[in-house]
């Protein structure tokens, strides 16, 4: 940490700024913004895209209880150090606001509407679309199961089915796929560019949002669920129904959250999205998205710095 620091001070010293803004993981990033900002006065945003010992993974670190205290220590001087404290959900925010004085504003992540302008020919397929890291922890077993009864049920369903995957897939997932008689809807793209993850959101007839199972996971906004958002598709998160994801589904009314083992929600959503492919209806329910843009995002971040430098 002090080579970094010994080299942002004299960096600074011939290219002045008026704030400091660090961004974490990893928080390292934060302990030299701190050291830096109390060396040079600087006001200083310590900007967390994810928690720190709250996030889900910190609990498998299996770490020794004064390591773990070591890292509470640490992440209290962070948040009642800097200047402000920016959080990316509201569930997270609420819980630095409970352990700092410190002003905490929440700046979630986004999406960028000029990614969104490119025009998708539709394929003609009921397209069940998943794009971005798909964990083996996020498996959505009982989606499986609905969609392999809906086609055993239905012929045009069946025909007309493709799960598209667009990025890197957990072997486990494509496994419990072909377990459930899905293997030859299956479309596995691997990891492509941000683009054709794009296009592949705005080709789809139903996006996937399931999050990991695990508890931390309730205060968790997937960056990509911002653009999901703007691919104005219907979104069926699967996950807590009353976590943060949730929330927002619901006040911008593009799609709705269902707990993981909710087989008849799951289903009914399922038989509504498949109505509105069949009959070629859009979904055009999403609203008041345009907060979540990356120049909404961008000016609630310069808004901050200037309240910092008045």
């Amino acid at each position: 940490m002090a080579p970094s620091v010994k080299f942002l001070k004299k960096y600074l010293k011939e290219n002045p700024v008026d704030v400091i803004v660090s961004t974490g993981p990893p928080h390292s990033m934060h302990l030299i913004a701190r050291k830096v900002a109390e060396d040079t006065g600087i006001p200083w945003i310590a900007d967390f895209r994810d928690p720190w010992t709250k996030m889900f993974y910190f609990k498998h670190l299996h770490l020794s209880h004064r390591s773990e205290m070591k890292h509470k220590l640490l992440e209290k001087s962070v948040l009642d150090e800097a200047s402000a404290v920016v959080a990316v959900s509201p569930l997270v925010q609420k819980e630095f606001q409970e352990m700092t004085s410190t002003p905490v504003e929440l700046i979630t992540n986004g999406y960028d509407p000029e990614d969104f302008a490119q025009v998708v020919e539709q394929d003609g397929y009921f397209n069940v679309t998943h794009t971005g890291l798909f964990a083996e922890d996020g498996n959505p077993e009982t989606l499986w199961k609905a969609l392999a009864n809906k086609a055993i049920m239905d012929k045009d369903f069946a025909e007309a089915l493709r799960i598209r995957l667009c990025g890197k897939t957990d072997a486990q997932i494509i496994e419990s796929i072909k377990a459930a008689g899905l293997g030859e809807h299956l479309v596995d793209l691997g990891y492509q560019n941000h683009i054709t993850a794009v296009r592949e959101q705005k080709n789809a007839a139903m996006l996937i949002l399931p999050l990991r199972k695990e508890p931390e996971y309730k205060a968790t906004l997937p960056g990509k669920l911002f653009e999901y958002l703007a691919s104005l598709k219907p979104i069926m998160g699967i996950g807590q129904t009353d976590g943060a994801m949730a929330k927002i589904l619901g006040e911008t009314k593009a799609g709705r959250t269902f707990e993981w083992n909710d087989y008849q929600g799951i289903s009914d959503f399922l038989d509504k999205c498949w109505d509105m492919f069949r009959k070629g209806e859009e979904w055009n329910k999403t609203e008041n998205i345009e907060k979540y843009s990356r120049k909404s995002t961008a000016a609630a971040m310069a808004n901050l710095m200037n309240s910092l430098t008045k």
